[in-house]
């Protein structure tokens, strides 16, 4: 029986697991998503190939992993910039600013170098599911300033915060990109 590197096995299959998302988030930077298989994330992580499949049943579902890890992340600093923040405009402008921000700052990068990958269409679906839920802050505006169809809203809010984000990666100032989404949204939204 190989040796363990946690105090349980569930432990060290989960830092298995994270390490080789961690290696296939190192290459999809790297180099693309073309860069990812199953030898190049083993070789970062210095487990066996045949071990990949103990975590992964295909490099589909490993790029799954990666853009779960990303979203989740990518929420939870959404999240954290948004508490005790009052709910409305003041919420809308937080998650704008820290959107771009955070663009900025790269964390946008595996989001763009997947949206190219060629995934199964059940791992495509698997993925915006996800990537819907991160609409729930911009819901959660829409509501409180009683907009008549939040969810509809939000996903009209997204296009053009989205539209900020492509400014962003293009070079466009972070603030002077958010001051522009923010004013579009609210002269459009409130």
């Amino acid at each position: 029986m190989p040796k363990i590197s946690a105090p349980s096995v569930a432990e060290h299959r989960a830092a298995q697991r994270a390490a080789l998302i961690a290696a296939a988030e190192d290459i999809v930077r790297e180099s693309g998503v073309a860069g990812v298989t199953p030898r190049s994330v083993c070789e970062r992580t210095g487990l066996s190939r045949s071990s990949f499949y103990d975590y992964f049943p295909s490099k589909d579902d490993l790029l799954v992993g990666v853009a779960i890890a990303a979203i989740e992340s990518w929420d939870a600093e959404i999240e954290q910039a948004l508490e005790g923040v009052a709910p409305g405009l003041a919420q809308l402008r937080i998650f704008v600013d820290a959107t771009m921000t955070m663009t900025a700052d790269g964390r946008h990068e595996i989001a763009g170098a997947l949206r190219g990958a060629d995934l199964s269409p059940s791992r495509l679906e698997d993925l915006m599911v996800l990537h819907d839920a991160l609409l729930r802050p911009l819901v959660h505006v829409l509501e409180e300033l009683g907009h008549r169809s939040p969810q509809r809203g939000a996903l009209l809010a997204q296009g053009v915060i989205g539209a900020g984000v492509q400014l962003v990666t293009h070079g466009v100032d972070p603030q002077e990109a958010a001051d522009d989404v923010y004013a579009l949204l609210v002269n459009g939204l409130a």
